[in-house]
């Protein structure tokens, strides 16, 4: 496995190791609407969708309407560039979440890679 698959792959089980810490207590009426799901602090399939490589933590937070929580890092790897982890909750379920991975130069962390469980 790719390092870079490997660090996705545990940006991914991290987030859904951590979601219950952040799930809401009850997911009643969850629907999958930008504005509700930036109320509700969580990630719906549509904004998921418009997440793409490249775009900053700042970028991903605008769309998403949510920071998510910091799971890994920042962590250097042997290139010089820097990752750092982040897990979401998901508007569609308390037990699904959302990894995504940055890297880049400290502190210019760039969206590498991003999972989703919907469950």
């Amino acid at each position: 496995m790719s390092m870079r698959r490997t660090a996705a792959a545990f940006v991914l089980s991290t987030a859904l190791a951590t979601v219950g810490a952040l799930a809401p207590v009850s997911t009643a009426g969850a629907v999958e609407h930008s504005d509700r799901a930036a109320a509700k602090g969580c990630v719906s399939k549509k904004e998921y969708r418009k997440l793409k490589k490249g775009m900053t933590i700042a970028k991903v937070k605008r769309i998403t309407g949510t920071a998510g929580k910091q799971t890994v890092g920042p962590v250097a790897l042997p290139d010089g560039q820097w990752v750092v982890g982040r897990a979401y909750k998901v508007c569609t379920s308390k037990k699904g979440a959302v990894g995504i991975s940055f890297k880049g130069p400290k502190g210019k962390y760039r969206l590498a890679s991003k999972s989703a469980v919907w469950r």
